[in-house]
């Protein structure tokens, strides 16, 4: 099924000023942050038995670190130029490495956390969602919505630590840090990938575990004024069996959650960060504390980069799927 040219147009024109204002965003809230990354290298030297230093040498580390004192509006043109040919800058705690280098070894890890932990809650969560939603106000009802919302209740990273003290460091069922064994050779081999697996189980578990409660609720929130609506009762009195007539009312209950799931992708990817601070797993997570303690700001640009464009791709996505599966969407483009 197509989508009218103007739904798309406004939905690629929606994206680029989003996308735009974000860039600003990301650009101007590092400077908000007190403080100068080269000042305090240059303080540290001198703490160090660098007394003799020339104080010209806090210039020479500001170049090195791509600190400018030129006007705001300057630096925000090249932070533009410099970030469409793909330069993200030097990492002021991990120099001399590029920004790109560090994202670029550090981002399959999230990603793979995020898309994993993401598409296993929103299956689960709507299944379960649904199951509530059919058998509404019974005792299974009751307690789907219990158990879950119980486990939305602990903030991730209180889970992740009791997960981790009862199955890695008590039971000793899977291990504490990282991502694969040391004796897994990295590459496409099935040692490596059940290695990866293995090391995965604990942080995946804890996002899933706290974000099923949001999508239980609300898909059963959902289902159950789609199954009182009118063409229910015609679907009904036509004749159709019960099996066929809860996936007619599905379909229209699952669209709110299809946009959710967008929206929890980018949540997820900043979210994920703590997780991985708490499973010492090789993620952007373990670069960002670093990196705010250090006011390094093109590796803070670089992650809340990686943010902004993941949640806009996502949305705009669900955007066009959205279109697809809703026909009224269709017909607001025409």
């Amino acid at each position: 099924m197509s989508l009218p040219y103007n739904y798309i147009a406004r939905k690629i024109i929606q994206f680029v000023i989003v996308f735009f204002a974000a860039l600003t965003i990301n650009f101007v809230l590092p400077r908000l942050i007190p403080g100068n990354p080269a000042a305090l290298a240059f303080e540290s030297i001198l703490k160090n038995g660098g007394a003799g230093v020339n104080p010209s040498y806090l210039h020479q580390l500001e170049i090195e670190y791509g600190i400018s004192h030129a006007p705001l509006y300057v630096q925000y043109f090249q932070y533009l130029i410099n970030l469409f040919h793909g330069n993200l800058g030097i990492s002021i705690s991990f120099y001399p490495d590029p920004v790109s280098t560090i994202l670029a070894g550090a981002l399959p890890w999230t990603l793979f956390l995020v898309a994993t932990s993401t598409i296993i809650g929103f299956f689960v969560g709507n299944i379960l969602g649904r199951y509530a939603g059919i058998n509404r106000n019974t005792s299974k009802d009751l307690f789907i919505d219990l158990f879950t919302m119980f486990l939305a209740s602990f903030p991730a990273f209180v889970l992740g630590f009791i997960i981790l003290d009862i199955f890695a460091v008590d039971l000793g069922l899977f291990p504490i840090t990282g991502a694969y064994g040391i004796t897994a050779n990295p590459g496409f081999n099935l040692q490596f990938i059940i290695s990866v697996l293995y090391h995965s189980i604990l942080p995946v578990a804890t996002i899933v575990l706290t974000s099923l409660g949001g999508w239980v609720l609300g898909m059963r929130n959902n289902m159950i004024p789609s199954l009182n609506n009118d063409f229910i009762n015609f679907s009904e009195m036509l004749g159709l069996r019960k099996g066929q007539i809860t996936r007619i009312a599905y379909r229209n209950a699952i669209l709110p959650n299809l946009t959710g799931f967008a929206m929890s992708l980018g949540f997820s990817v900043s979210g994920v960060l703590l997780e991985e601070q708490i499973f010492s797993y090789p993620g952007v997570g373990l670069y960002m504390v670093s990196a705010i303690g250090s006011l390094d700001y093109p590796l803070i640009q670089g992650i809340f980069l990686m943010v902004i464009i993941s949640v806009l791709i996502a949305n705009f996505i669900v955007d066009l799927l959205y279109g697809i599966l809703d026909p009224r969407t269709k017909q607001e483009g025409r």
